[in-house]
């Protein structure tokens, strides 16, 4: 028996029309913010991200497994915001993000245009009351894609601003923050698909990926403040009949990669890496799909997924070379493999005091397998075993998840919200 294939083989990310297909819509008037020498500035008058402010998200735990109970927190229709999705992408739990206590929730479907995006994050611990899900307001998206951690902040790309031809940039929800806070648009940034983090504590760089209209460049942004202001660092031209997308970006404390193609059809896929304070140089020889960033630690490794992870399907591994030619993508497979002989990565998440990744593998027969590495500063990724889950029910499949308060909470295909309570033996 094999995996169930997720309802969107091909991704939205990967189509050549429809997804916000570039094409232009009516104009929604000029951006209140101004634009000069490559630099788009505002001002909110925000206190910078306090990480002292944020409430827990690990508890202290003992060698070996704990009770490991799973338990249904809710089904899609429990489940504010994303119980109003009209469209099969739209109901998908397909992203959920641990910080300053909470569980929080992305969904929604850029192609169909199913937003603006209810932002409702679940509480295990409120200050009074039982668990429930919180209001934190609403994002003007059509999809939440992706959940980045900063210091002190969590950031969101806005991958489709639910204005006709509208920018966007970033949203916030810093430590101790109840509402989601908008960023500065970035001119010319119809879309924006991913969030990367580099620096450190009050030293903290983002870079967004952008996609264009017909005939406008792509962009790779870098913000110093949050996604207040913007500078331009790449830009990857389309020609006059295509429009152009990075959708892909990922960082260690030395290494900068984007990636992504244009449409449609035929189209062309690019990629480039900055180490250092270096140039950013072309990888070379590149395949199709997604190429997707993943920092193990140090080392950055690239997976090739159909189209967006947990929501398609797991093609290969790379590790990135350069051997004095610029840089290449080498297979490589640093993933479990299961007693089964596969090795097929869902999703993963970070776990932090030491960081670990935690990864969702998918076995054959349906079930799904929970492992962590080893410190990730140890070099050699060394895997072991979590925990194992049996194929859900009625066709649906886990592609999400996050660890709170040693709890394994996952996501899944039809939009239910799944916890395997007291994942290790608790102290």
């Amino acid at each position: 028996m094999s995996r169930p294939t997720p309802i969107f083989l091909a991704g939205c990310l990967l189509a050549a029309a429809g997804c916000g297909d570039g094409r232009a819509k009516p104009d929604a008037g000029e951006d209140a913010d101004a634009t000069t020498g490559g630099e788009t500035t505002g001002d909110t008058g925000l206190p910078e991200p306090d990480p002292t402010l944020c409430r827990p998200i690990s508890t202290p735990v003992a060698d070996g497994p704990g009770s490991q109970q799973l338990e249904l927190v809710a089904s899609r229709p429990q489940i504010p915001g994303i119980a109003d999705q009209p469209t099969e992408r739209g109901q998908v739990l397909g992203v959920l993000a641990a910080f300053d206590g909470r569980l929080h929730l992305g969904y929604g479907d850029y192609s169909d245009n199913t937003g603006p995006i209810a932002m409702f994050a679940w509480d295990p611990m409120p200050a009074s009351g039982p668990a429930s899900f919180v209001d934190l307001g609403v994002l003007p998206t059509e999809e939440v894609l992706w959940f980045r951690p900063g210091f002190g902040t969590l950031y969101s790309p806005a991958i489709d601003p639910d204005g006709h031809q509208e920018d966007g940039g970033v949203y916030r929800l810093d430590c101790g923050a109840e509402q989601w806070h908008v960023g500065t648009a970035i001119p010319g940034a119809v879309h924006v698909y991913d969030v990367a983090v580099q620096g450190s504590l009050g030293a903290e760089t983002i870079y967004v990926g952008t996609g264009s209209l017909t005939g406008a460049p792509a962009l790779l942004m870098a913000s110093s403040d949050h996604g207040e202001s913007w500078t331009e660092v790449l830009r990857r031209e389309s020609a006059a009949d295509h429009y152009s997308r990075f959708y892909y970006v990922g960082a260690t404390a030395q290494q900068l990669f984007v990636s992504g193609r244009d449409h449609p059809a035929p189209s062309t896929a690019f990629a480039w890496l900055r180490t250092g304070d270096g140039d950013f140089e072309a990888v070379a020889d590149l395949p199709g799909n997604s190429l997707v960033p993943v920092a193990l630690g140090e080392t950055m490794v690239v997976a090739n997924f159909t189209g967006s992870p947990g929501r398609s399907l797991y093609v290969s591994s790379y590790r990135l070379e350069d051997n004095g030619g610029g840089p290449t993508l080498v297979d490589d497979n640093p993933w479990p493999v299961l007693a089964d002989g596969s090795s097929d990565l869902v999703n993963w998440t970070l776990q932090g005091e030491p960081d670990r990744l935690i990864v969702l593998m998918a076995a054959l027969d349906g079930s799904v397998s929970i492992q962590r590495s080893a410190s990730l500063e140890a070099g050699a990724v060394v895997w072991e075993e979590l925990a194992t889950l049996p194929p859900l029910a009625d066709g649906d499949i886990y592609v999400s998840m996050a660890l709170l308060l040693n709890d394994l909470y996952l996501g899944t295909v039809q939009g239910s919200l799944w916890a395997l309570r007291e994942l290790e033996q608790p102290l």
